[in-house]
Parts: C-alpha cells; sequence; structure tokens
C-alpha cells in the first residue's frame, strides 16, 4: 500500500520524519483513514432506521404492554387477556401501528432520543477538547482507539436492553449509559478532531484542503448508502438486532485497527515535547476543588485558540482566527435544523416514507459527488491558474463559495413552495459542504504564520532556497504548533453550536412558527449564514507573504 501521487509524508511543522523510510505499512497517511471512516459511517447512517423502531418498540413493551406485535399480514391487536407476557418479541420488521400511533409511546421516544442526545452532546463537547490535547501526548492512534470503544459499548449496551430490558434498572432507559460511555470517550466530535490532526500531521500543507474534503465526502456517501443497507439488511433477516451485530463487530474491527495496525503520525520527540509543557502547566498542590476547575478549563482551554493576538510586526491584534471561528460557529448552527427537515417536508409536502429516503439519499448523494469529485478538479484548475498566490488564499475563496451556496439554497428553501423547487435547492446546498473543512485548512494556516511570525527575522526568510523552510519546528518555541489542540477547539465549538445550541433553538423556532411561518427556520439559516460571511470577509493571512510565491503551491 503506498501513498498516492500527490501527497507527501509530512515533513511539517507538526512532526519529525525519521531519517530512514519507513516500509509502508508504518508510513502514516490520510488514506489509512478513508475506509474505516466509510465503513464507520455506513453503519451509523445504517442503524438510524432500526433504532428508531427499536426504541418505539421498546417503549411500547413497557407502556403500553397490551399491543401484542404481529406480523406485518396480520392486523394488529389489543390483548383482551390482562395477564400478558412481559414483552413481545422485537424480531419483526416494521413497527407496530397502534404504537406508532400512541401519543405516550411516542412522546417516551421523544424524550428518550433527546435525554441521549443531550447527555452524549454534553459529555462530548466537555471532554472533545481534554482528549484533543491528548492526542498531542500519547498519540493521535490510542485516543482514536478510544472513540471507537465508546461505539463499540453503545452497540453493545443497546444490544443488552433489546435482550433483557425487562430485568436491567431503568428498563429501555438503561440506553443512557451507552450515550454517557460514548460522550465520555469524546464520541463522534473527538473522533473527527482526531482524525483530522492525524490527516494533518500525515500530509503537505497544499494537500491538507483536498484531503480534508475528500475525507468529509466520505462521510456523505457513507451517509448516502447506509440507510438503504441497513433497510435491506433488516428486510432480508427479519430481524432489527442484525444491523447492531454487524455494528458491534466493525466497531470491534474499528479499535482494534486503531490499537495494532494504525501507524503512528507523530515521534516520540514530539510527544515528549507536549508532555512536557503538560506537566508544566500542571499544580502539585491540586485539590479536588482544583480538579474540578481544571476539568472546565479542559473543556474551554482548546477555545483559547480563537482569541486575537498581538500582531508582533504591526499595530492591534489579530482577529482572523477569531473570525474563522465565528463563521465555523454560524455555520454549524445552521445544521442543528436538520431534524426538523423532515418534519417541514412531511408537514408541507405531505411526503411519506419512500419520498422521505429518497429525499435524504439524493441529497447524501449529491454531497458527496460533490466533494468527491467535483471539488478536487476545482482544486486543481485553481491551484494551476493562480500559482503565484498562496494556498490559503485559494481555500479562502472556496471557503467564501461555500457560504453563498448555501445563502442562496436558504433563501429558495425559504420562499418556495414548489416540492421540487425545494429538492433542488437542498441538493444545491451540497455545494456548501466545502466550508468546513476549508475553514479548518485556513486556520491551520493562520497558525502557523502566528508561529512564524515569533521567530527570529532573516534576511532570506521568503527566499525560495530548501534551508530557509520556515516550517521547521526547532524554530518555534514561542508558539508550538499543536494541531491536536487546533482541531480540538473546532470540535468544541462545532459540538457547542450544533449538538447543544441548534436543536433546542430550531426545535423552539418551528414549533411556535409551524401553523404561521413554517419557513421561518430556513431565514433564521440565512440569516447565521450572512453574518458568517461578513465574519469570514475579515479573515487576513500574512501580509508579508500575501504576494509571494508560495512554495507549498510549486507542489502541485
Amino acid at each position: 500500500m503506498a501513498s498516492p501521487d500527490g501527497v507527501q509524508m509530512a515533513s511539517n511543522s507538526e512532526i519529525h520524519v525519521a531519517p530512514t523510510p519507513r516500509p509502508w505499512y508504518k508510513t502514516p497517511s490520510p488514506f489509512w483513514l478513508f475506509p474505516m471512516a466509510l465503513l464507520s459511517t455506513l453503519v451509523m447512517s445504517a442503524t438510524l432506521a432500526p433504532c428508531t423502531e427499536l426504541y418505539i418498540k421498546l417503549a411500547c413493551n413497557e407502556i403500553r404492554p397490551g399491543y401484542l406485535l404481529l406480523p406485518p399480514l396480520l392486523n394488529p391487536q389489543l390483548l383482551s387477556d390482562p395477564h400478558v407476557p412481559a414483552r413481545p418479541t422485537i424480531n419483526i420488521p416494521g413497527p407496530n401501528k397502534m404504537c406508532n400511533a400512541d401519543p405516550h409511546v411516542q412522546a417516551a421516544v421523544a424524550k428518550l432520543q433527546a435525554t441521549m442526545t443531550t447527555t452524549r452532546g454534553i459529555l462530548a463537547c466537555l471532554t472533545t477538547g481534554a482528549w484533543a490535547q491528548l492526542s498531542d501526548r500519547v498519540g493521535r492512534t490510542r485516543v482514536l482507539a478510544l472513540t471507537a470503544i465508546g461505539l463499540l459499548v453503545t452497540d453493545v449496551v443497546l444490544i443488552i436492553v433489546a435482550l433483557y430490558a425487562d430485568t436491567l434498572p431503568g428498563g429501555y432507559r438503561f440506553l443512557i449509559v451507552g450515550s454517557i460511555v460514548d460522550g465520555a470517550l469524546g464520541g463522534l466530535t473527538t473522533s473527527r478532531a482526531t482524525s483530522t490532526a492525524y490527516m494533518s500531521d500525515s500530509i503537505d500543507p497544499t494537500a491538507r484542503s483536498r484531503i480534508f474534503s475528500l475525507y468529509t465526502g466520505t462521510f456523505f456517501a457513507g451517509m448516502a448508502i447506509g440507510p438503504a443497507l441497513g433497510a435491506v439488511l433488516t428486510q432480508y433477516t427479519q430481524d432489527l438486532l442484525t444491523v447492531f451485530y454487524i455494528s458491534t463487530a466493525l466497531h470491534f474491527l474499528y479499535a482494534f485497527t486503531c490499537f495494532f495496525i494504525l501507524p503512528e503520525p507523530l515521534d516520540e520527540k514530539h510527544r515528549a515535547a507536549a508532555a512536557e509543557r503538560y506537566r508544566a502547566s500542571k499544580d502539585p498542590n491540586s485539590t479536588w476543588l482544583t480538579a474540578i476547575k481544571h476539568a472546565i478549563w479542559a473543556f474551554a482551554q482548546p477555545l483559547t485558540v480563537f482569541i486575537p493576538r498581538r500582531r508582533l510586526r504591526g499595530k492591534g491584534r489579530d482577529w482572523s482566527l477569531a473570525c474563522i471561528g465565528i463563521a465555523d460557529a454560524l455555520a454549524m448552527l445552521t445544521t442543528g435544523a436538520y431534524t426538523f427537515y423532515r418534519q417541514y417536508v412531511i408537514a408541507i409536502f405531505g411526503w411519506e416514507t419512500t419520498e422521505l429516503a429518497a429525499w435524504i439519499s439524493l441529497v447524501g448523494i449529491s454531497r458527496a459527488a460533490y466533494l468527491l469529485c467535483i471539488l478536487p478538479i476545482l482544486l486543481k484548475l485553481l491551484h494551476a491558474v493562480y500559482r503565484a498566490r498562496r494556498h490559503v488564499h485559494i481555500d479562502i475563496f472556496i471557503a467564501k463559495f461555500s457560504l453563498y451556496a448555501d445563502l442562496l439554497s436558504f433563501i429558495v428553501k425559504g420562499t418556495t413552495t414548489n416540492p421540487k423547487i425545494f429538492v433542488v435547492a437542498t441538493c444545491w446546498s451540497s455545494l456548501g459542504g466545502g466550508f468546513g473543512p476549508f475553514a479548518q485548512s485556513i486556520a491551520m494556516t493562520l497558525c502557523r504564520d502566528q508561529a512564524d511570525a515569533t521567530k527570529p527575522t532573516h534576511p532570506q526568510t521568503y527566499s525560495s532556497a530548501p534551508s530557509t523552510d520556515t516550517n521547521d519546528p526547532k524554530d518555534n518555541k514561542a508558539m508550538p504548533l499543536e494541531t491536536g489542540r487546533l482541531f480540538g477547539a473546532f470540535s468544541v465549538l462545532q459540538t457547542l453550536t450544533s449538538e447543544i445550541l441548534g436543536p433546542p433553538l430550531y426545535g423552539v423556532v418551528f414549533a411556535t412558527t409551524i401553523a404561521s411561518a413554517p419557513r421561518a427556520m430556513f431565514w433564521l439559516s440565512g440569516a447565521c449564514i450572512a453574518c458568517g460571511l461578513v465574519a469570514l470577509w475579515f479573515v487576513r493571512p500574512r501580509e508579508d507573504a500575501r504576494e509571494q510565491v508560495d512554495e507549498e503551491s510549486r507542489l502541485l
């Protein structure tokens, strides 16, 4: 397995390259993560529909034990015998119609899912920063394995609850234990942050944005295929738990691969330096109260990378990183409305399950096609045309284009009452899928600019001679560049906005306006994107290198 052309193994500021070449199976590469990300996303999306059906059945068995779950060809019945079995079997595809129509059952399921999502989101938000910083000290692969263990525990808990809900404390509510473990181990946010840091450590900066886009596209490809795959498996096996057995096996394989197979991109010197900085920052006389304070600080500390820093070679402060953080937070806040999109199309357009599934798949396919096929070609063309510009300027251009595309999509969705135009607008929003990875790539460059600004000035700083490599980590003592902390900050920010603040905000808006102004949530999203665009226009890369030929661009 050789590294594909165009992606060089890192000799950047994040790692030190070994003096002797490593064999392919010990060489870090982002392409190690691609198949694992695809399988993980396939499994996650494949379990969405079975999870909902399983939650309904588990809640119905406890709240309405008189409802007998019969095969689909028979009519649901209410048992006349009050002494019914403790719980019917759950291996029947398709929920009972009486359970689906029961408001108490649906309310219980909604409460369960809200509790699980909120618990997981809050814990992930509190722990992601600490896990991301830990990855700087112990390595990326160990933290990736821990996040996989969290998913594995969630699957195991779900299977146990499905089979033995009557004997567990709290009944089906025992599912929250899985969410607690998953959130405490960082959840999906830590996994994404660590994966992004792994890729950043393993590639040349000029390929970073392209690899990030491909990686994001892999997620959307899995989301497009997974639901159909889960439905086929459930229908073929006539057992809701089949997809969870497969998910458990794949998550075990994921954790095993991260622990024992995946090459570690950080060398011992980098990890030792990060560990030394961590030990120096600890208070040897700390108590349990200070430990709590440290835990809170560990949550908030990654966000300090967005605090404007005073310019060393000019007046005022550099607000570029802060503006990137604001733009990313506002863009991610709009994802909190995704849950209510499905309710919107059902209420306004009268769509049923078939139309809803087709629409979700179409949106996933369009976004994956853009990120995996169209955007890489566009990047190649832009780099070929603008060789005399730093690659960060191309990243900024793509980020602005993405937000403009999102803004147009929300304007159309907020005005149209035609379902076909609505579908086109949601597919058009795929053009905004490049904002996230490009925003992170811009942030990496801005951090490097800040680190370079603290170095001693040499007459040949911007010479094309190889000896003036500004990526030498030995020179960067004043401001060490820790990608784990940076991407941990993005993950904390995204978790706060998309999982904790976004859903309740859009839930209140949708619930209060569905009768009078059902498209109000689209206008709110458009306002957020517009504000994000304003923030993005204030991003300024390093002034003294603006018109210089970027050495990284020569590599393309």
